[in-house]
């Protein structure tokens, strides 16, 4: 009997693979328009390192990963604020606050066909608290100790703070896409080896979730296939599968959605996207990211070791050209790091493009004549434009700028390093709360492998233990009215000395043919779900 199970699975892996092979294959060759069973996503997917869970932290890996993994508790679609169930049916906390029960739901089948268990939550979070990679503060900054996540029996897992939470905080952070998706404990323990006890090398390439979806290809910089679950514990997909074109050329992607040749296309440049919002056959879907679009300085290197040099480089930025030059106003002005809409804002903007005020502050730092200096951007053409600007602005005081383009994947490797100078850059808030941007924009206190945040101020080495221990304080602040002012006095001190001039709050844009129904794009991006999303014709 085992061997004719044995056979009947491969058979119909094999099936799959050939159905796959033969559907891309007339399609790639011109031969067969996208099957209405079929989602086509033209899409940048060069700044995807790896889809483990324990590493995922850029956005538009995170919305791949969304579609195979979950996590203990999800979201009512457009509110952050309204928590909802998710692997867990429910939940309780202790009358302490320090231990919170969830109940994991029964009947949920990973794609292996494995059942999903409590042993799958308990290894799931300890292995992330175990490799140890940049995202896992959000975790660790309450949930430290691997012995804090405890089995209870089959389907009961307790996990334990090391101080009170709000149940908001706590859902946010259990909601997280990558660190705290859960992964089928039995498949990845087949692939560890001695070396690789968490099977790391394993899952960069492949999933081990249970979502709607599964990850059957992925050519890195080529194309991502993901097929449908149809066991998925909540009904199958709409649709049977998705696949993402990695097609960089903005000019390219609106080819290929002008040919048919694709659904959705994700990165159009703002011009471009104006031409469809009244041209038959196509929708412009759009809301407000909770994102930031910054250049970061980093503080530990000359020159930007001198706070008057980054505060020069500040007041020496045409932010209107920006805003309104190259993004034709997808964008929404702002200067610090919690973006509008979320608790918290602080709509200050004191900075604008005053050259001589930019010259004697560098005067002052003792740079009268300029310097040299390497602006690293990817390869994402607003950003390029946005360099491209800045190098304009910067000349008007003396500042060279050499400006170095590359790969999504390349230059996120070499900023978690700490090894850039000066970049362009963009960020996301983990979680709807401010402590999401407050963490990684503004608390660190020593640049070593030790930080308990290794994000955006460590990166850029921006040390300042005063306003971390700030940013500690507020995130467990439970007066509203408290934390708000808390908020804004952390966001005061790095407006003023921390090592970024933020540009804009960037409005997501994307567009796509109108037989597309079905799509909810979320303020935070990697929550959006394909699983709802079909088409008509």
């Amino acid at each position: 009997m085992a061997g004719a199970r044995t056979l009947r699975r491969w058979f119909s892996v094999w099936k799959l693979v050939v159905g796959v092979v033969l559907v891309l294959g007339l399609w790639f060759t011109g031969l067969s328009a996208p099957p209405p069973d079929t989602l086509v996503i033209g899409a940048r997917t060069g700044i995807i390192v790896d889809f483990d869970p324990a590493r995922i932290y850029e956005v538009f890996t995170a919305f791949v990963a969304e579609q195979f993994y979950e996590q203990l508790v999800d979201f009512e679609k457009g509110d952050f604020t309204k928590i909802e169930p998710g692997i867990a049916e429910s939940w309780e906390v202790s009358e302490d606050g320090l231990t919170w029960t969830f109940y994991i739901r029964k009947g949920v089948k990973f794609h292996s066909g494995n059942d999903l268990a409590a042993d799958d939550v308990v290894y799931s979070l300890r292995r992330s608290l175990a490799l140890n990679f940049h995202p896992i503060w959000i975790l660790a900054q309450y949930v430290p100790d691997p012995e804090m996540i405890q089995k209870v029996d089959d389907y009961t897992v307790t996990i334990t703070t090391t101080e009170p939470v709000a149940e908001l905080t706590i859902a946010s952070v259990l909601g997280f896409q990558g660190i705290c998706s859960i992964v089928d404990s039995e498949l990845v323990k087949a692939h560890a080896t001695p070396d690789d006890p968490w099977a790391n090398e394993w899952l960069k390439e492949h999933d081990a979730g249970s979502g709607p979806f599964k990850l059957v290809k992925w050519v890195r910089e080529e194309i991502i296939v993901l097929e449908r679950f149809d066991d998925y514990w909540e009904g199958p997909a709409k649709v049977k599968r998705v696949i993402i074109k990695d097609i960089p050329d903005p000019a390219a992607q609106k080819l290929a959605l002008d040919k048919g040749d694709i659904d959705i296309a994700w990165d159009l440049l703002p011009e471009q996207v104006d031409m469809y919002r009244d041209a038959e056959g196509f929708k412009v879907v759009e809301t407000p990211a909770w994102g930031i679009t910054y250049v970061a300085m980093n503080a530990g290197k000359p020159p930007f070791d001198n706070e008057l040099v980054r505060d020069a480089i500040r007041w020496a930025i045409d932010y209107d050209a920006i805003i309104y030059g190259i993004m034709k106003g997808a964008a929404i002005p702002g200067q610090t790091f919690i973006p509008k809409g979320m608790f918290g804002h602080l709509p200050e903007t004191p900075y604008y493009k005053d050259i001589e005020r930019a010259k004697r502050l560098l005067t002052a730092a003792g740079y009268p004549n300029g310097f040299e200096v390497e602006l690293l951007t990817t390869d994402r053409p607003d950003r390029v434009a946005i360099a491209t600007q800045i190098q304009a602005d910067l000349a008007e005081i003396g500042v060279e700028v050499k400006i170095r383009q590359m790969v999504g994947a390349q230059f996120y490797e070499l900023y978690r390093a700490q090894k850039h100078t000066f970049l362009v850059a963009g960020w996301g808030a983990d979680y709807a709360d401010p402590d999401a941007l407050a963490k990684p924009f503004a608390h660190c206190c020593t640049t070593g492998p030790e930080a308990k945040v290794r994000q955006l101020a460590w990166r850029n080495m921006y040390v300042d233990c005063d306003t971390s221990i700030l940013v500690e304080q507020a995130a467990k602040e439970l007066d509203a009215a408290k934390r708000e002012k808390m908020y804004f006095e952390i966001q005061r001190r790095v407006l003023d000395k921390g090592p970024y001039a933020i540009l804009y709050y960037p409005l997501r844009q994307i567009v796509m043919r109108d037989v597309v129904k079905g799509l909810h794009l979320a303020h935070m991006e990697y929550y959006t779900e394909l699983w709802e999303v079909y088409k008509t014709g």
